[in-house]
Formats: C-alpha cells, structure tokens, sequence
C-alpha cells in the first residue's frame, strides 16, 4: 500500500506539469504540524491510545474557476506513539477534494477545504501483534494564506478520518507550511 500512496502522489505531481492553460495560476505546498487523536484513535479502551504526534503534507492545487475554487491533490505521512512504550503508528496516504479560497492573488485571506481518499494505518509495536489496514477517508479544514514574499504562507486547522473494520482513527491538526506557484 506504501507504494500506492507514493504512486498517487508522483501522479497528482505530474499532473500538475501537464494541466493546460492557467499553469502560472497553479500551486503546490509543504507543510507540517502536531496532531491529536480523537474517539478510537486515542483510547482503545484499555488505557493504550495514541499520544500526540506529527502529520507531513505535500501537494498541488488547480484552479478550476475565477471566484477561488480549485482542486487540490495531496499526499501524506504521520506518525504517533502510543502509551506503551516501543508501540507507535504511522498514517498516510493521499487525498483530493475541492478549496475554497476567499483571497484574491497576492493577497491575505481565510480559506476552507473538504477533500476524501484513502488512510493506510499502519501499527508497530515491540509487545503486541503489529498490523496495517487501508480504509476510505475523508477530512477538511480552514485556514488562513498570505503573502510572504515570492511564495504564499499559511496555517490551518484540519480534520482526518479514516474508517476501518476494527475501528476508526480519527484525528485533528494544526498545521504550517508554504506555497508556491508552478509554471511561468
């Protein structure tokens, strides 16, 4: 499954290279930030959930009208340790999904998105039996962009589920990161 979110993630890249038209207009962003698991994530009901952890971003966006709406495509990767010690998970995948953004170009704005695709949870442990399962998911989020000189920087706050036969792992982030714009 690794290699299916790497593929997917090469593919949206490439694709950003080949979209036509507005190609000064597209973008792509790195970002990261904490993340704090929520329902069966957090408590397995015997004391062992998830403890904060990290969540990495990367992805493009495609405009797809002048009023702020664009299709975003994004790959990602985290990890949380849990309470006993030696036992963590590890997160990722890819989504894509619809941004709104209420800012014009240059300028300082909020934004929100909703996106769906797929969550690979992948449990490590050095006492119990170790395991990965890949399930639907689905998030969004809001944040605010602004300029920040060449590039655009902004901070949001996200949702991720991921659904799965024993259980969901939810969780919520804060993160950071930088755009910046493909083509000429």
């Amino acid at each position: 499954m690794r290699k299916c979110a790497l593929y997917s993630v090469g593919l949206v890249a490439a694709l950003s290279f080949m979209a036509p038209g507005r190609a000064s207009a597209q973008s792509a962003f790195l970002g990261g930030g904490v993340t704090f698991p929520t329902g069966d994530y957090s408590d397995f009901g015997d004391g062992d959930g998830a403890k904060t952890g990290f969540l990495a971003i990367g992805g493009v966006t495609f405009p797809v009208s002048e009023g702020g709406i664009s299709i975003l495509g994004e790959g990602f990767f985290g990890s949380n340790d849990h309470e006993f010690e030696g036992d963590k998970t590890n997160v990722y995948g890819a989504m894509g999904g619809l941004l709104f953004d209420t800012s014009g170009e240059g300028e300082a704005g909020v934004y929100a998105f909703g996106q769906a695709g797929f969550l690979v949870h992948d449990y490590k442990s050095d006492s119990f039996e170790e395991g990965s399962e890949t399930g639907f998911a689905f998030g969004g989020g809001a944040g605010y962009g602004f300029p920040l000189g060449g590039l655009s920087g902004w901070v949001e706050g996200r949702y991720m589920q991921g659904l799965f036969d024993d259980g969901n792992t939810t969780f919520f982030g804060i993160m950071a990161g930088i755009s910046f714009p493909l083509g000429g």
